[in-house]
Formats: C-alpha cells, structure tokens, sequence
C-alpha cells in the first residue's frame, strides 16, 4: 500500500475518479492497480467507445489512455472525449510507446496532459497523475475559451 504522501487528491482535495481505459485487460490490471494504490477510485474501460459512455454518464477527474486499443486508438478516443465539451474537459494522459506518439499534430489536436512512456515505473506514473491534476482548472479554462 502507498504511504500518505503518494496519495493523489484533486485541487479540491477529494480522491480522484480516475478513467484507466485499455484494451488489454493485463496492463489495464496493472495500471488500475497502481491508480488504486495512489489513493484514487478506479474506473475501467476496455475500449474507446467504452471509454467515451463513462465520460458521458460519470464525473471522472483524469482519463489515463492507452493509445493501441483494438477498436479505436486512443487519440481518436481523446478527440471523442474533448468534444463532449464541458463533460470532456478533464486531462488526459495517454500511455504511449514513444514521445514521437503524442507529440505529433494527431496527439497536440487531443489535448493531452503530458505523458507517460512505456515501459514505466510507479513512480512515473505519479508524476505524471500528480502534475495533471495539478493543472485540471487551468486546463479547463483554456478549453472553455477555445470553444467560445
């Protein structure tokens, strides 16, 4: 179990909702598990379109993506999300095999949070978690007036 300290919270202080969307049921199992251990609730999603019906039907604070899923890879899957609007503005960190992934026009247009490379450790996915839901009030005011 985590210590205190590695306890993830939301500007507001409550324990982050956390969408971890994979298609791949052992990694998802891993990454749900560490989310968990960072003092989060975990919420799972298989797919892209799975992940796009929890968006709309749930309150979720950060979405963590895998970017190879069999159905829809995951900057479509992003893309999807921001356009719920005020429902998709929550951050984004796409779980990716290479920088090259997210860096592109394809991952700049998603509007990811940073990123987290794999293979990674805990300690990287933390840091990665941390600094997005650090920046989630900036972030939305920044899509609020790009839709305006």
């Amino acid at each position: 179990m985590a210590s205190d300290a590695a306890y993830l919270t939301t500007a507001d202080g409550r324990r982050p909702r956390v969408a971890v969307v994979d298609g791949n049921n052992a990694t998802a199992t891993i990454t749900t598990l560490l989310v968990e251990q960072f003092g989060c609730a975990c919420i799972a999603a298989r797919s892209g379109e799975a992940a796009i019906a929890l968006v709309r039907g749930e309150s979720v604070d950060l979405v963590l993506i895998d970017l190879h899923m069999p159905d829809m890879d995951g900057i479509v899957t992003a893309t999807l999300i921001r356009a719920l609007g005020e429902r998709g503005t929550m951050p984004i960190v796409p779980l990716a095999i290479a920088r090259s992934e997210v860096a592109g026009p394809r991952g700049r247009a998603a509007g990811f949070a940073g990123a987290v490379l794999k293979p990674y450790s805990p300690r990287e996915l933390h840091a990665a978690m941390q600094a997005a839901l650090a920046r989630k009030p900036a972030h939305a005011a920044v899509l609020a007036r790009s839709d305006a």
